[in-house]
């Protein structure tokens, strides 16, 4: 799988700017800790996606779960695991694709939380044969807090992916940005 230099950038830059926040713990396997909570959160969202190689737009719609990361915690606010499905049916491409995205998570007061990060996926095509592509991704987006228990939030995120056969000898990569709204609850 090539990616292009824009890629690699974009990843490298979410990694080094979250190590330049503010220093807090650094902690292997919190989960096995007596206390460990990792504050599960369900949504749904509602978005539109733009594919860059290819004649499609349109409407997104999805499912997430999100939690504190279970493996380690980061010196800096927060990381949260964001597990994503996705559907796009629009201009005779039919995607399903399932994204992890480990965000890091700063407090912006008030109930507003922004975090950012890189994210690894694998999209299911059947456009014009069964086929699968494998992506990376850079991501960004704002989540509102209601109350204790609803949420809020927009994701924004540019997705970079192997190609596909698209049609009768048409291969062709599925890069594409997706931005969205969420609602949700937290357990």
């Amino acid at each position: 799988m090539r990616f292009s230099g824009y890629a690699k950038a974009a990843l490298m830059a979410s990694l080094l700017l979250g190590s330049a926040l503010n220093a807090k713990e650094f902690k292997v396997l919190p989960i096995l800790d007596g206390g460990f909570c990792p504050k599960p959160q369900v949504g749904v969202s509602l978005g539109y996606t733009n594919f860059k190689h290819i004649d499609a737009q349109g409407t997104t719609v999805g499912a997430e779960i999100t939690f504190d990361c279970p493996v380690f915690t980061l010196p800096w606010d927060n990381l949260r695991q964001q597990i994503m499905v996705n559907q796009f049916n629009g201009n005779g491409i039919n995607l399903t694709s399932i994204e992890l995205n480990p965000y890091y998570i700063i407090d912006l007061g008030n109930g507003l939380d922004w975090g950012f990060g890189p994210g690894w996926g694998v999209i299911f095509s059947d456009t014009y044969k069964r086929d699968v592509a494998f992506s990376v991704q850079a991501g960004t987006g704002l989540q509102y807090s209601i109350d204790h228990k609803y949420y809020a939030g927009a994701d924004m995120r540019w997705q970079w992916t192997q190609a596909i056969d698209i049609a009768p000898g048409v291969t062709e990569t599925l890069d594409n940005y997706r931005a969205q709204v969420k609602v949700g609850y937290r357990f």
